[in-house]
């Protein structure tokens, strides 16, 4: 979080409001910060189950059907009932103790431990790891069909949080035009003038985003299903209250910042650490 070393023009320390108006920032910044947070875990989590489901409920695993080609090459009969039975579950669980046994042989905090050591460990992991697979497979049979669409979400959620995280501290993309295109008294105020245009334009952005979510609100309205973010029956309108709300808040944060320049309530940074 960047510190905001306030100053009004005549040097005395900022008004009070100004302070309020920070920290009530700060807490949105740190809300913000821990939303993206849970929703990338989320997201991973979902995306992790959701592949792991696809890969083990399939009838026919690729590593055995790799076998049974070999097999049949050599000349060799073999039932594919068998080898996509027992023999591509002993195939799974030989390859996932060899990686475990690997994992902890070469890892910096295992790589101490003996071979017996990690061989039994890498064991027990194989043996969680297939239990939690076949715990998945009972308890979510159809796997998480929602999985892909729910994902695709998350990013629009954690890209427009991104953004508005990097507004607050002063990361986002800007033109560096006040230093190359007009003397050195008038940097300051460009620089003001530049982040109120921004915040302007960001405002536009947001009007047209809530526009857009009354669109999809009255679609949602007038026909459920056809408002719905398919597989789920989330509407789709309030998937897409990130793009207004990150909006707003980027509005205030660019005006805020551009005011505070033009009226010279606090010593800004270089103007590098503005791009």
């Amino acid at each position: 979080m960047p510190d905001r070393q306030s100053m009004s023009p005549l040097g005395a320390s900022p008004p009070g409001w100004i302070a309020r108006l920070d920290a009530l920032d700060a807490l949105v910044y740190r809300a913000e910060q821990r939303l993206a947070g849970l929703l990338f875990v989320a997201m991973v989590l979902g995306m992790a189950l959701s592949v792991t489901h696809r890969v083990f409920s399939r009838p026919e695993g690729r590593v055995s059907a790799l076998l049974l080609k070999i097999l049949q090459s050599l000349g060799i009969a073999a039932e594919p009932a068998f080898i996509h039975g027992p023999v591509s579950l002993g195939l799974n669980l030989a390859i996932g103790y060899g990686l475990a046994v690997t994992a902890l042989r070469t890892a910096v905090a295992t790589r101490a431990w003996s071979l017996g050591k990690s061989s039994l460990a890498g064991a027990l992991i194989t043996a969680l790891g297939a239990g939690a697979v076949a715990l998945l497979l009972q308890v979510l049979p159809n796997g998480i069909v929602a999985g892909p669409a729910l994902a695709l979400a998350g990013m629009l959620w954690i890209g427009f949080l991104g953004a508005s995280l990097t507004t607050y501290e002063k990361k986002h993309l800007a033109l560096e035009m006040a230093d190359k295109l007009w003397p050195k008294a008038l940097q300051r105020p460009i620089r003001g003038v530049a982040l109120v245009l921004t915040a302007l334009l960001a405002a536009l952005l947001c009007a047209l985003a809530w526009w857009s979510i009354g669109e999809h609100y009255a679609t949602w309205a007038q026909d459920p299903q056809a408002g719905q973010l398919l597989p789920t029956e989330i509407p789709k309108w309030t998937l897409l209250t990130i793009l207004p709300l990150s909006w707003s808040v980027m509005t205030l944060r660019f005006a805020g910042e551009g005011v505070r320049i033009l009226l010279n309530l606090e010593s800004i940074p270089p103007a590098e650490d503005l791009a």
